[in-house]
């Protein structure tokens, strides 16, 4: 009788212990939801916990399923809390559904970030399979980061042209001596600027674009990077909290700290100027931060995201060793109506392309 008594003592006692990690579990998917809210220039740690909002979601759907077969009253303190996040979640995931078929008049928008066309270059092999696949998709606007901007050969801008159908004129800007992003389109661009910030090689270049039923205006942007190597990223993966890595810990940390930043900084600029153009805009391009983030919630308040209007899955657009993150995106203002998203799982590329179909819709006032 003693033994049965200890039992279900000890076994009363890790209930609730696990009921308090639970707990833990829970307030932190909270300070997920919460993360955007808060400026990263006020508290840039809480911008951290939207890294980890996949990790967070699965244990809180584990607690979950656990109390279901021990103590239900228990799962409602997780499901409650998912339940409430609902808004949140659809920027990382939606459900499958049937969407209107683009129609002739649709535009298609393709946005990829290139990685210096590495693909292309390694071991001077000129494969030229990246170049093929975005001729393949036949878009009449294409967003490309981190180009090579060579002045000879296929990589030249000038020579690329030719290569994707229809596309007639393109815009440039080197956001160092070698390379940066290129916007082409198939209608004649008639006004084009850049936005430069302090102290980065990052920016943003914008083209004002003459569609024949109206003048739309498209943002191509690079904002601000971690800047963490494979070898951080490694660490990430394995902390012993050893002397050694401790250093090496800090110094990640000083580099997530500049990445929010200076993205907090750079959104504020680019919705400014989104808030002064007097077309509707389509806003593309390598964000280099999650839906879960400042950056997404303040372009998200005035554009929409076509992912959410239009897409389905997780759409991972990151395929390193970070968790399944979506951090390019193509945004548009009320005026457009999009369909047929998809995400390219092609390995060309630390990233991977999106694009979607844009119908105007007219009745819709200026922003």
């Amino acid at each position: 009788m003693y033994l049965w008594e200890k039992f279900f003592r000890l076994r009363k006692f890790v209930r609730y212990l696990i009921f308090i990690v639970n707990i833990l579990v829970a307030f932190a998917l909270l300070t997920c939801y919460l993360a955007p809210r808060i400026d990263p220039r006020l508290f840039w740690p809480g911008s951290v916990m939207g890294l980890a909002y996949p990790a967070l979601m699965i244990l809180n759907g584990g607690f979950v399923v656990f109390w279901l077969f021990f103590r239900w009253r228990y799962s409602l303190v997780s499901l409650g809390l998912i339940l409430a996040g609902i808004p949140v979640h659809t920027t990382f995931y939606q459900h499958p559904t049937q969407q209107a078929a683009p129609n002739s008049s649709s535009i298609k928008v393709l946005t990829y970030n290139v990685y210096h066309f590495y693909s292309y270059l390694e071991g001077r092999k000129k494969d030229a399979s990246v170049l093929n696949f975005i001729s393949e998709q036949k878009a009449q606007i294409i967003c490309l980061q981190e180009t090579k901007l060579q002045r000879k050969g296929e990589l030249n801008p000038l020579k690329m042209k030719p290569l994707f159908p229809g596309i007639v004129h393109c815009q440039l800007a080197h956001q160092n001596p070698w390379g940066g992003p290129v916007t082409f389109s198939a209608f004649p661009i008639v006004y084009m600027g850049e936005m430069r910030f302090n102290d980065t090689q990052n920016l943003v270049i914008y083209s004002d674009i003459d569609t024949g039923k109206d003048t739309i205006r498209v943002y191509n942007c690079h904002l601000q990077s971690f800047g963490i190597n494979d070898d951080e990223k490694t660490i990430l993966d394995s902390i012993s909290f050893q002397d050694h890595q401790l250093d090496e810990i800090r110094q990640v940390f000083r580099k997530l700290k500049k990445g929010y930043l200076r993205r907090a900084e750079q959104i504020d600029s680019l919705m400014k100027h989104i808030g002064e153009c007097p077309y509707p805009v389509i806003v593309c391009g390598d964000f280099n931060d999650t839906p879960i983030s400042y950056a997404y919630r303040q372009i998200s308040k005035r554009l929409v995201d076509s992912f959410v209007e239009s897409g389905s899955g997780i759409s991972r657009t990151y395929k390193e060793k970070l968790p399944p993150v979506r951090i390019d995106y193509i945004f548009h203002s009320p005026h457009f109506r999009s369909s047929g998203y998809e995400r390219h799982t092609v390995p060309y590329s630390d990233h991977y392309p999106v694009s979607v179909y844009l119908d105007r819709v007219f009745d819709k006032e200026p922003l």
